[in-house]
């Protein structure tokens, strides 16, 4: 393959993982700009007493879970969950079951939402990485390298 050709099958694999990794994006929970977070993905942080009442349905020692909420009545939220994290740092995944969640044993309420800034650190880190990478093993190799044997054993030994 002729090196311009290899220029450009690298350009467009550079192009194309960058395209990858910026469409998937970086997400992060923040304080919700809208009060109807109906739909919205949230992360629920429950107070201490919140994590003994809901011990029977989530487990002990409960932080914080992560779903969709489904409805938010003037009481309780309905939470189709996704994950919990429990006060020691572990994390376990739900299928999206439903669990009432009463407003009063709630500290926090933040939205998931698409980080901006997470998302253009990761391209731009991905971007010097494949740079990096390029130039560590994208040398001219074989026998076009300075000192370099022709392969035809003719070479000083």
């Amino acid at each position: 393959m002729r090196r311009s050709n290899i220029r450009l099958v690298v350009a467009f694999a550079s192009l194309a993982a960058l395209a990858v990794s910026g469409a998937s994006g970086c997400y992060g929970y923040y304080q919700p700009v809208n009060p109807d977070l109906t739909g919205h993905e949230v992360q629920l942080s429950v107070t201490d007493s919140g994590a003994v009442v809901l011990a029977p349905q989530v487990g002990a020692g409960i932080e914080s879970l992560e779903g969709r909420l489904v409805t938010d009545s003037a009481s309780r939220y309905l939470v189709s969950v996704s994950g919990i994290r429990r006060r020691d740092g572990i994390e376990a995944d739900w299928r999206g079951e439903r669990l009432y969640v009463p407003h009063a044993l709630v500290s926090s309420v933040m939205e998931r939402r698409f980080s901006r800034a997470r998302t253009t650190l990761f391209v731009a880190a991905t971007t010097i990485a494949m740079v990096a990478v390029k130039h560590a093993f994208g040398g001219a190799g074989g026998a076009n390298a300075p000192g370099g044997s022709t392969g035809t054993g003719g070479g000083p030994r």
